[in-house]
């Protein structure tokens, strides 16, 4: 009733007043108001680009990337549906900037402006969301094209020898020609068109590359050739910095040097006369930048500082809190992550796969260790392969000799066990363990191979550049020569995970020292943890590797097994386990099986026949 409507409105009251007080207040604006107010330059944009005016949509497109609003127009379009419709008229404004020819003059320069930066538009876009959601399978223009066969995307690799089969030798030589001019020769145009020099651009930095690997071209030379190329069209470079991208995935780290220059002068900024002497100059700098940035970063991110370490403390405490920290949270969180680096950085690998060990063998339940071994399994992939080769070589024999019988028994042994396993299954399927698994076969270059290839680029180059030039201190290298790749054709994805035919070091060398303790393990006649540990290793090996780790078993000991038989009761191994562990389509293996199975034979009737 009425007297009960008065008494809860003076109860809310003072609650009332202070949400009237909220109402009159400044609100901070939403992001719906941001998007509202960029649905009318979107559409303007879409709207000019369906025109045929050149200069109109040059002017247009120029002043998108002008603060955020490249990237607030690009929300709205996504949000609207109409990201895939602006990239499709990009697309074909960009294959409508094509030259025209004997056209001169400011027109021409106002087509390559046009086509400079709705190419890097495209590019900049297919960066952030992917070619497969905004690009079509069959599109058959120019930029769908040059990014299907061209452009190094994120888990998206392309063969280098690819990429330079698509370019003409001739045009490759024209280029090589107008390019290693000095500054004020760039005046004359060339006479290829934007889109040929796009995809000839790959050979030329193949020839340079070789050609300063041999000392024919100069830091000096090199330098005057990419800053042409930046000249012309932001485009250009990157364009060249994709490929050098592609390069890089197929050299060794040591030949990493050279390339990363290369790309870094692309990145070098431009003085005011350079930005003043071209049509909306800073705007495309601006597009360009980011772009080559994230290609780099993707192929070779920023190495770390090579400790983080600030504490007075010695290494072992600080191993003991952070280790706490794992231990409280279930998981490892990212600051324990970046202190275990440093710590691995600081003590070495040998260090810590020990102190990580040892944690894990302080557990006493099943399930602890289990999750344990999950934590220590992740940390060892900061560095894998030197982890493994730590753990085989430095850290699981003097401790299964020390402390056997103590806390290296079961389950802390089988754990133990299948780390190991894990780990060294891992080096196989890493990019290094594997021959380049994650990129389609590719292999290293060969000096002996390929000195008449080299010989051909560096006397093309030698020819086109000429002798005399000096070496300059504004780009230099302190690396080493750095030999090109010799590439093999790209292969299926089925091909990706193959089983390699040989182990790298030092996966082989470890490999070989714990295959050769095993047989000092085994060597008596009496049963031990040890010898246990040994059986649990062969047996999880053939487990959880498959046939992934045939080259490894390749490696065990011709009596390794049969020791092992000798020692262990015939009822742990069956015939499947000695079956697998040879390769029985060649001979060697099958004779090696034989003998072992029939060693396995006479003692299983030599048991019984003790019982009888």
């Amino acid at each position: 009733n009425d007297v009960h409507v008065k008494k809860f409105a003076s109860q809310r009251e003072a609650a009332s007043l202070l949400l009237k007080k909220c109402d009159n207040g400044q609100q901070t604006p939403s992001n719906i108001i941001f998007i509202k107010r960029a649905e009318v330059p979107l559409s303007g944009v879409l709207k000019t680009l369906c025109t045929n005016k050149v200069q109109d949509m040059v002017n247009v497109l120029c002043q998108v990337p002008v603060g955020n609003s490249f990237e607030l127009i690009l929300s709205v379009a996504t949000v609207d549906g109409r990201l895939k419709t602006f990239v499709s008229r990009l697309i074909q404004c960009n294959e409508n900037s094509k030259p025209v020819p004997a056209e001169l003059g400011k027109l021409c320069v106002t087509r390559s402006t046009l086509f400079d930066v709705s190419f890097l538009m495209l590019t900049s876009i297919v960066q952030t969301y992917g070619s497969d959601v905004v690009l079509s399978d069959r599109g058959d223009s120019f930029f769908e094209k040059w990014v299907r066969e061209c452009m190094v995307e994120r888990n998206k690799l392309k063969n280098p020898r690819q990429i330079l089969a698509l370019c003409d030798d001739s045009m490759v030589d024209e280029l090589l020609l107008s390019l290693s001019k000095p500054e004020a020769a760039q005046l004359k145009p060339c006479s290829l068109s934007w889109q040929e020099t796009c995809l000839n651009l790959p050979g030329v930095l193949h020839h340079v590359l070789i050609a300063w690997e041999q000392e024919t071209l100069s830091s000096a030379d090199v330098k005057n050739i990419l800053d042409n190329i930046k000249r012309r069209l932001f485009s250009f470079s990157v364009c060249a910095t994709s490929f050098l991208c592609a390069y890089m995935y197929s050299v060794r780290e040591t030949e990493l040097l050279k390339p990363l220059n290369m790309i870094q002068q692309f990145l070098a900024p431009l003085t005011s006369e350079e930005l003043s002497s071209q049509e909306y100059a800073k705007e495309r700098l601006a597009l360009s930048y980011p772009i080559i940035r994230k290609m780099q970063h993707d192929v070779h991110p920023a190495p770390s500082t090579k400790s983080r370490l600030i504490s007075h403390s010695p290494l072992i405490e600080q191993f003991r809190e952070v280790w706490k920290t794992v231990a409280e949270a279930g998981h490892l969180p990212v600051r324990a992550v970046q202190t275990l680096e440093s710590l691995l950085l600081a003590g070495g690998a040998a260090w810590l796969t020990t102190q990580l060990v040892e944690q894990l063998l302080t557990c006493k339940y099943i399930r602890d260790m289990s999750k344990t071994m999950d934590i220590v399994f992740a940390v060892m992939h900061l560095d894998i392969e030197k982890g493994t080769e730590a753990l085989l070589q430095y850290v699981v024999p003097p401790l299964m000799l020390r402390r056997q019988g103590e806390d290296i028994n079961e389950p802390q042994s089988l754990v133990l066990a299948r780390l190991c396993v894990y780990c060294v299954i891992s080096c196989l399927e890493t990019r290094s363990g594997v021959a380049s698994s994650s990129f389609s076969g590719l292999k290293k270059r060969s000096r002996s191979n390929d000195e008449e290839d080299q010989a051909t680029n560096v006397a093309k180059v030698r020819k086109v550049i000429g002798d005399g030039s000096e070496n300059s201190n504004d780009f230099t290298d302190n690396a080493g020569g750095l030999a090109g790749p010799r590439l093999a054709s790209p292969s299926s994805s089925t091909e990706l995970r193959a089983t390699p035919q040989t182990l790298k070091e030092p996966l082989q060398s470890s490999i070989q020292h714990i295959f050769s303790v095993f047989l000092q393990f085994v060597s008596g006649d009496e049963l031990s943890p040890k010898a246990v540990f040994v059986y649990q290793f062969i047996s999880l090996l053939v487990e959880c590797g498959g046939e992934r780790v045939a080259p490894v078993l390749r490696l065990l000991p011709a009596n390794l097994v049969q020791q092992l038989l000798k020692v262990l009761p015939t009822e742990d191994i069956r015939v499947g386990l000695i079956s697998r562990l040879y390769d029985l389509h060649v001979q060697g293996g099958r004779q090696a099986a034989v003998a072992d199975l029939c060693l396995w034979r006479n003692m299983q009737m030599a048991r019984h026949s003790i019982h009888l």
